[in-house]
């Protein structure tokens, strides 16, 4: 059966059994696929995700595995374009940074990535490695964060495709329990 029926529609139940249903001309509409009607609009503001860097993901891989609780780790911070345009933009305007996070004692910034541009679902990364031990991580891993940030006159530099849309994804964490349940082999 088609998805739109207008009028008059054939429907095939099981057993080979056919019923054909009339629909009240009340319900009927005109219906153009991927289009909407002329007299709905949408506004801009809800329309404005063109251009929209991610803290996307914050992948671990192992680089040399000791034993089944000490290998040597990447731990890598992807940003991405999730826009819909190129994000253009000048040296120094944007930076991403990879903190680890110690339970008690604050961040200490362990990677730096100056970018520029992206391209839609481009992506930049940064990384670090690390000797990880399972047993002296047990009870307060250290967390990883991912920030992107931007120069304060971003948003007034006459450039708008380097505005960000949204600006409630520019952050990301990966627990270190999560690197903990890792098997090291």
């Amino acid at each position: 059966m088609h998805a739109f029926c207008l009028a008059t529609c054939m429907l095939t139940l099981g057993s080979g059994v056919s019923a054909q249903i009339t629909i009240p001309e009340k319900l009927q509409k005109n219906i153009q696929r991927n289009e909407l009607p002329k007299e709905v609009t949408i506004p801009a503001n809800l329309l404005k995700k063109d251009i929209d860097l991610s803290a996307h993901e914050i992948r671990v891989s192992l680089l040399r595995v000791y034993d089944a609780n000490n290998a040597k780790i990447k731990i890598e911070g992807i940003v991405k374009n999730v826009g819909r345009l190129a994000y253009t933009s000048g040296t120094g305007q944007q930076v991403a940074l990879l903190y680890e996070e110690m339970p008690g004692s604050g961040m200490r910034l362990v990677a730096t990535r100056n970018f520029r541009n992206l391209g839609v679902n481009a992506t930049t990364s940064l990384a670090f490695t690390k000797i990880w031990n399972k047993t002296a991580n047990a009870e307060f891993p250290p967390n990883y964060v991912l920030v992107i940030t931007f120069d304060p006159d971003l948003y007034t530099d006459g450039n708008t495709n380097n505005d960000d849309a949204v600006s409630t994804n520019n952050r990301i964490t990966k627990a270190g329990s999560e690197i903990n349940a890792i098997p090291f082999r």
